[in-house]
């Protein structure tokens, strides 16, 4: 899919109900477990995609010092954060959502641009600007089946990645069908 596709067409609560049900919104989801002091939810569409990309191998539970598990921003513009080893950290945010997926575009960051941006020295929305191994991701995340992340493109520059797809652009809506059908 290229990116001017991408803008004719266009990602996720536990994320199987927001890609099946088409829910984007943060503030319309059950109430999950109690989160850890210092730890914000994460919509599983981002998280699958986040964790799936990441170099580390490193899992942290709960609690356990370095680990990171934050959101900023609400609803289509939120952009979540994992950590990604000592040095890195994962971003992701929902892109755009299809009947049977969610789209999420994710990127690898300093743990310093993230403490950076943690106290107020950078501003969230520009997260991608600085990220490397940038990439779309579609999530597939059916309750009675495993979840499935693929690669729909990989960005060799955040100057490749279409303006569609960053902080402060609505979730867009993706279709199946091939350019010139309807």
């Amino acid at each position: 899919m290229d990116s001017e596709e991408a803008g004719e067409q266009g990602a996720g609560t536990d994320d199987a109900e927001m890609a099946t049900a088409g829910d984007t919104s943060d503030a319309e989801r059950p109430p999950g477990p109690e989160l850890p002091p210092g730890e914000d939810e994460i919509s599983a569409a981002p998280l699958l995609a986040m964790g799936t990309r990441m170099h580390s191998h490193r899992r942290l539970d709960p609690g356990d010092e370095g680990r990171i598990r934050r959101r900023w921003g609400d609803g289509d513009d939120a952009v979540y954060v994992i950590d990604d080893g000592p040095d890195h950290c994962m971003v992701g945010r929902r892109v755009g959502k299809a009947p049977d997926c969610v789209y999420c575009l994710v990127a690898r960051v300093s743990l310093e641009q993230y403490e950076d941006i943690e106290v107020g020295d950078g501003a969230w929305s520009d997260v991608f600007s600085d990220a490397r191994d940038i990439s779309l991701c579609g999530v597939v995340d059916e309750e009675e089946a495993a979840s499935n992340v693929f690669l729909v493109q990989h960005y060799r520059r955040p100057g490749h990645v279409p303006l569609d797809y960053l902080p402060g652009s609505p979730l867009l809506e993706f279709t199946d069908e091939p350019d010139g059908e309807s």
